[in-house]
């Protein structure tokens, strides 16, 4: 009966659980290194897909401007945005990295306002400071005891924030863009498109600036190597797919909100690993950036 619901939960469950296994990847061989090998393999497992399913018919049906839309938006939130936020994950952990994600509607919202001239209610722009106000509570430099988190990852990290900050961005301008090219093109061959067009991106950023002999590194070490397997598999492949049918089956209001609790999540994770402390503070802003969420999709 709720099945829609339940599918959007799972999301956010999955992408806590799969960020929190690219963490020691990502510290082992690096943020771009990680996202290369998670878009690859998630790009097999819809190429698998969407021959099984559809073959190339709806790439033939599909017009030009929105296929290059498609890969545009692979290119801008996954080679961009998901690398910030993996590089963000090293810096921050998994918990203060996906919180910053929060930021991706109101991104969106300041995005549709700069580019196409729309306007918002009020409520809408509330909702933007509610969620800043949350962020700000969790990640501003404070004092207190930090446990395992405090000596394993800084509280507070300039660097880790601002890439954070950018993954939102980058994850904002992707959907913008997947949005404006789905008008002609089905979302399994789009997933396809995107995942197999940040791949490409990630190659050639790769070649040009020499880190792409990092992926020998990964591809020798097997625990990172089956890691990186399993959050791909989960995060970028069962995760979209759950996304997808929750967004089909719920209010699209209802499903904007239960995806964002992905935090949440990661907070639970990350305190049962010891990496974090239940703090109020921790719980209290994560719970008024999910807030903010829902003003912004609901108003």
């Amino acid at each position: 009966m709720l099945a829609g619901e339940t599918a959007c939960l799972g999301a956010a469950f999955i992408w806590a659980f799969s960020v929190g296994l690219y963490r020691g990847p990502i510290q082992a061989h690096g943020a771009r290194t990680i996202n290369l090998a998670k878009c690859l393999i998630a790009a097999i497992f819809f190429a698998a897909t969407v021959a099984l399913t559809a073959g190339a018919g709806p790439f033939r049906g599909a017009s030009s401007p929105d296929l290059l839309l498609i890969a545009a938006s692979g290119l801008v939130g996954l080679t961009l945005g998901d690398s910030a936020l993996f590089a963000s994950v090293g810096a921050l952990g998994p918990y203060r990295a996906l919180l910053l994600q929060t930021l991706a509607p109101v991104f969106t919202v300041l995005m549709a306002v700069a580019a196409l001239g729309e306007s918002f209610p009020a409520g809408k722009w509330a909702g933007m400071a509610v969620t800043l106000s949350g962020i700000a509570l969790v990640l501003a430099p404070h004092s207190g005891g930090g446990g395992a988190a405090g000596r394993s990852l800084p509280r507070w990290s300039a660097r880790g924030i601002s890439l954070g900050v950018l993954g939102a961005l980058g994850q904002a301008g992707g959907v913008l863009l997947a949005k404006a090219g789905m008008a002609t093109v089905p979302f399994l061959p789009a997933s396809f498109l995107r995942l197999s067009a940040a791949t490409a991106g990630l190659i050639v950023l790769g070649v040009f600036d020499g880190r792409l002999k990092k992926a020998a590194g990964l591809a020798r070490s097997v625990p990172d190597r089956r890691r990186v397997l399993g959050a791909a598999f989960l995060g970028s492949y069962i995760g979209i797919l759950l996304m997808m049918a929750g967004i089909s089956l719920a209010p699209a209001a209802v499903a904007a909100v239960l995806l964002s609790t992905t935090p949440v999540f990661a907070l639970a994770f990350d305190v049962a690993r010891g990496k974090e402390r239940l703090t109020l503070r921790a719980a209290g802003g994560t719970l008024l950036a999910i807030a903010g969420v829902a003003l912004i999709s609901v108003v």
